[in-house]
């Protein structure tokens, strides 16, 4: 394995998370000065491991690159989801959190989970929140950068979906598509951002909180400024944020394509993806309406957004909360493939019913079927459905065990492993502070969070001994 490429990709990570602390610096220095010393420290500490990382990657022997690279870039995700974090969390801990406590809120960050450990203290300061949106922003970026060149290939998804030039090829491919994914990704996403941020200040929202609300809803991390969450938003704002949610949920590479303009050279297999999503929104409404008792259609308005939030994975509600069941499933379906939404990944479901028709065809008609071995495109699919059934699971099971009730401990498995941690707060007696679990478990739930971002085909992977030995 070649540890070069792997120094350089974390080196890069820790000069973003060293970015992000920045502005947040600046805003304690003028409103905040407690905070100061954490930024100030958090910044220059992940701006110096960057640097000693990337001396130590230009100083690795250059060693040759198989498997097309991948294991030197899941060798790379998983430091940058585990202990990248690590770097991130020092300015809470200069606050005075726990190691813990403090490593829990920049993995829900970083991960664009949203699980705060306290909503009142994550929305306490503009530097704490501008922050928090930063590393959502960090994370919404890699999340899209990473399945444009890992995620959507067809031994993961089961089919050849819209794929870009970027994850074609095979030399070094992996870590190649990452970069060139990267490249063409930033600018559109950041272009995307800002013209949210413009359409919220246009609408009224100081600029700190609209900067925040862009950087997350983009991200899928559902965190908002105001105390009382979109409640303390108007109508047209709310439309923003759908618009800015589905921007989010949908695939982006139909979104860099078009805003990039490179409609030739980004050509691809139909997307099935975003008209999906388009065509559940309305049909997740109607069902959360009829759930809270249906009524006038005001009512199905607030819950057309609580659609496209939750299925979006920002798991933010206004109006009368839905069912918890309808939502938790809702949770789980998730956005695109290439995304920063969590959840299973429309495409997989997509791939699961066409395979079940497939199968179901051939039960009705065995005088027509062909003998045939299942391609490792089809193994994919059903691999990560059953892997990411039993996570939830082991985490329902594990949330019980620690005293919480059954719709708690669902509320809760879903909410970190399809990294959507504001729909805890739509569980019996339950608000969105995480700090009411008890902190093991909060450890765990951070473990779930990495899960749910690094995909569980990959964790499969990951725990293959012959993998890295081979």
């Amino acid at each position: 394995m070649s540890l070069s490429p792997v120094a350089r990709f974390i080196a890069y990570a820790l000069f973003a998370v060293a970015g992000a602390s920045i502005l947040p610096a600046i805003l304690a220095g003028t409103a905040a000065p407690q905070e100061l010393p954490g930024y100030v420290f958090g910044g220059g500490m992940a701006l110096f491991c960057g640097g000693a990382a990337l001396i130590l990657g230009r100083n690795l022997p250059r060693r040759t690159i198989v498997k097309n690279g991948l294991r030197e870039l899941l060798l790379a995700l998983v430091l940058l989801w585990a202990g990248v974090p690590v770097a991130a969390s020092l300015p809470f801990i200069q606050q005075g959190w726990s190691p813990g406590d403090a490593w829990f809120e920049a993995v829900s960050g970083l991960t664009t989970t949203g699980g705060w450990l306290s909503d009142p203290s994550a929305r306490a300061t503009a530097a704490g929140m501008i922050y928090r949106a930063s590393l959502q922003w960090i994370g919404g970026l890699v999340s899209l950068c990473t399945a444009a060149a890992i995620f959507v290939r067809p031994e993961f998804m089961g089919i050849t979906p819209l794929v870009p030039p970027f994850a074609r090829g095979e030399s070094n491919s992996y870590l190649r598509a990452f970069d060139a994914a990267f490249r063409v990704f930033l600018p559109v996403f950041m272009g995307l951002t800002g013209a949210a941020a413009a359409g919220f200040i246009g609408l009224g929202i100081p600029v700190i909180e609209a900067l925040v609300m862009a950087m997350s809803l983009i991200s899928s991390g559902g965190f908002v400024p105001h105390p009382s969450g979109m409640e303390g938003y108007g109508g047209a704002v709310r439309v923003l944020c759908v618009l800015v949610m589905t921007l989010g949920a949908a695939n982006f590479i139909v979104i860099a394509r078009i805003a990039s303009g490179q409609r030739q050279r980004m050509r691809g297999g139909d997307d099935r993806e975003t008209l999906t999503f388009v065509l559940l929104c309305p049909a997740i409404a109607l069902l959360f309406w009829l759930s809270t008792g249906a009524g006038d259609l005001d009512r199905l308005l607030a819950q057309t957004f609580n659609a496209v939030s939750i299925l979006s994975t920002n798991g933010l509600t206004v109006g009368e909360d839905p069912a918890l069941t309808p939502v938790l499933v809702t949770a789980i379906i998730g956005g695109a493939a290439v995304s920063t939404a969590g959840g299973i990944k429309l495409l997989r479901w997509l791939v699961t019913f066409s395979r079940t028709g497939e199968q179901l065809w051939k039960l009705t008609h065995p005088g027509g079927v062909v003998a045939d071995k299942p391609t490792i495109d089809e193994f994919g699919v059903w691999i990560h459905t059953i892997a990411f059934t039993i996570l939830l699971a082991a985490f329902v099971l594990i949330a019980a065990f620690f005293g919480n009730s059954l719709e708690v401990s669902a509320a809760a498995a879903i909410s970190v492993v399809a990294n959507a941690g504001p729909v805890l707060n739509l569980a019996p007696l339950m608000t969105a502070d995480y700090v009411l679990f008890d902190p093991a478990l909060r450890l765990l739930f951070g473990m779930g969070m990495i899960a749910g971002r690094l995909e569980l085909v990959i964790m499969l992977v990951l725990l293959n001994k012959r993998f890295w030995l081979g």
